[in-house]
């Protein structure tokens, strides 16, 4: 009888640190999509000011008067916004 009720009570025990487990890794999942989710944002957000920084200096090269001014703009432009 005590074989049997130790038995049980193992079982049991295995059974509450599996659910446990799957507990914990569930939460760390949805950690890390929410993380994932903010990064992926945080990505498209910087690509498109990049790009608009982009369009921004392009455009201030047409209006340079100096021609230094207008090297300089186009050689930034070159560099960095491929």
């Amino acid at each position: 009888m005590t074989t049997m009720t130790n038995s049980a009570q193992v079982w049991k025990r295995m059974a509450d640190e599996s659910q446990q487990s799957a507990k914990l890794f569930a939460r760390v999942s949805v950690g890390l999509t929410v993380i994932l989710l903010g990064v992926g944002a945080y990505a498209v957000s910087t690509q498109a000011r990049y790009a608009n920084l982009c369009t921004t200096i392009t455009s201030s090269s047409d209006h340079a008067v100096a021609k230094p001014a207008e090297e300089l703009v186009l050689s930034i432009a070159s560099i960095y916004c491929k």
